[in-house]
């Protein structure tokens, strides 16, 4: 799994504390308009089949299902006064709603 993490998104992160004894768990599940949703979470225990991707201090854990549609995925962080957030750009989706918030394969 190769996940890229933008500077701004690594800055934000550490805010959160996804370093050290800590980490970023992403994952891909069934919902939303286009059929498929991410969830993000800071965690501290890992999962015995947890893929596993370090970037500057930073891990981020998918389970092996999640992964298979992760790999690829660019974590950025937007700072715009309407939108502030994390932006994920995936380039296995094929589709995506008008939102961004889910996505098709």
């Amino acid at each position: 799994m190769n996940i890229t993490i933008t500077d701004k998104a690594k800055a934000k992160l550490k805010e959160y504390q996804a370093s050290n004894d800590s980490f970023l768990r992403i994952g891909v599940t069934a919902g939303g308009c286009s059929g498929m949703t991410y969830t993000a979470t800071i965690e501290t225990d890992a999962k015995d089949d947890d893929e596993t991707v370090e970037n500057d201090g930073l891990r981020i854990h998918a389970d092996m299902r999640s992964a298979l549609f992760l790999d690829g995925l660019v974590i950025d962080y937007s700072d715009d006064l309407i939108q502030a957030g994390f932006r994920l750009s995936n380039p296995n989706a094929a589709k995506s709603c008008g939102c961004g918030a889910s996505f098709g394969v």
